[in-house]
């Protein structure tokens, strides 16, 4: 292990035993519902402002599952999903009459989202299928925790360490090569040669005790 050759982690905020987890100094959270629940997350994220850098850690770049579909509900706001590596959004999830409420995305099919509104907030139900209710307690945790603490430390976040936590969720990042089977092979490829050397290298941890406790599904 070379520890020495990463940047320095940014001091860690406790937020283990915390439901909801606030981030961002009360822009976005995240809440967890019991184990078997319809949607087992909720999520609220701030206006997404088109240009803003940085923007808010709620906002996902293009992945995929590789065992899980995800199942998105609309509760209040406006929300862009993403399919592929289309630019436009392939569906609208709104509050406002005449639109959908809810939207599946299948395992291994390239996806985002993001606040359709500039100007109000989004809350949006979330459940992955089938459910892995610990190891999705252990992601989310660690990965926001440590995206919003690197925000107020004011330093920028470790790929290796991102996809360290991505890994142990199997959830590649979505390379722009193609969203059929070569590019869905490819970012599994960087997904595990990047993770190894981050973890095994590098140091970085798949989960830290001040963002994720243990088992959380009593």
């Amino acid at each position: 292990m070379f520890a020495f050759l990463r940047p320095s982690l940014p001091p860690r905020t406790n937020r283990a035993d915390q439901n909801p987890i606030v981030y961002e100094d009360g822009r976005s959270s995240l809440e967890f519902r019991d184990a078997g629940a319809e949607y087992t997350l909720r999520n609220v994220h701030p206006p997404h402002v088109k240009g803003d850098e940085p923007q808010s850690i709620m906002v996902p770049p293009h992945h995929y599952h590789i065992n899980q579909s995800e199942h998105f509900r609309i509760v209040s706001g406006s929300v862009n999903v993403y399919k592929g590596l289309n630019p436009k959004p392939w569906k609208v999830l709104s509050d406002q009459e005449g639109f959908e409420k809810t939207a599946a995305i299948q395992k291994q099919i390239y996806h985002r989202i993001e606040n359709a509104s500039s100007t109000e907030p989004l809350v949006l139900d979330v459940n992955l299928a089938p459910e892995e209710y610990e190891t999705e307690q252990r992601f989310f945790r660690n990965f926001f925790g440590y995206l919003d603490d690197c925000r107020s430390a004011k330093v920028a976040p470790s790929l290796f360490q991102l996809l360290v936590f991505l890994h142990s969720a199997d959830t590649p990042l979505a390379l722009p090569i193609s969203e059929t089977w070569p590019g869905v092979i490819a970012s599994r490829i960087f997904l595990i040669v990047m993770a190894f050397w981050g973890r095994w290298i590098l140091g970085y941890e798949t989960t830290y005790p001040e963002y994720y406790s243990g088992k959380k599904d009593m």
